[in-house]
């Protein structure tokens, strides 16, 4: 949420105990095109959702959610510090095939405990961009911001071809059922 308030201006309330709704919250990132329509949703380690939180963040992402059509790309948020819980949903999110544009956050307190992430290496590995960011300080979210603007030519959809083999049997059992 720090870095939807960074990008969006707004200050939403930030907040992960007891008393505190969750739900998703709507901003405009301003940038020389227009404005782009961001959803700050409840986190979550998969599209597989267990909880009530993660459920509201997966109805989003298929456009299930009433009043809420299904996103034009993602923009999503990985912690440098605890990349192993990230990347399983990094991967999911990729599989969409939505363009997708990963914040790599808390780069400076990763560094601090002698971390050192090659966020270029980390994208190459990805097949989508990383783009390093300090929410609290502003640091790379310029950068963020110019990439956001810039989603679609960036990281146009592309057909991911994980487990082929898996893949061509979900097209024959759906064309079988339909």
């Amino acid at each position: 949420s720090t870095l939807f308030n960074r990008l969006t201006g707004l200050k939403q309330r930030i907040g992960n105990y007891p008393g505190v709704t969750v739900e998703r919250h709507v901003g405009y990132l301003r940038t020389q095109h227009g404005a782009i329509e961001l959803i700050d949703l409840p986190g979550t380690h998969s599209l597989s959702a267990h909880s009530f939180e993660e459920r509201i963040s997966v109805d989003v992402i298929f456009g299930r959610m009433e009043g809420t059509s299904k996103p034009d790309g993602i923009l999503a948020v990985l912690d440098a510090m605890n990349l192993y819980q990230g990347l399983f949903l990094i991967q999911q999110l990729i599989e969409l095939e939505l363009p997708t544009v990963v914040a790599l956050t808390m780069t400076d307190a990763a560094q601090t405990s002698g971390i050192d992430v090659d966020a270029a290496e980390l994208g190459a590995m990805l097949g989508v961009p990383v783009y390093p960011v300090v929410a609290t300080t502003g640091a790379g979210i310029d950068k963020l911001r110019n990439a956001l603007a810039d989603i679609k030519e960036i990281t146009p959809p592309r057909h991911v071809h994980i487990w082929p083999e898996l893949t061509s049997a979900a097209d024959t059992l759906a064309a079988d059922a339909s």
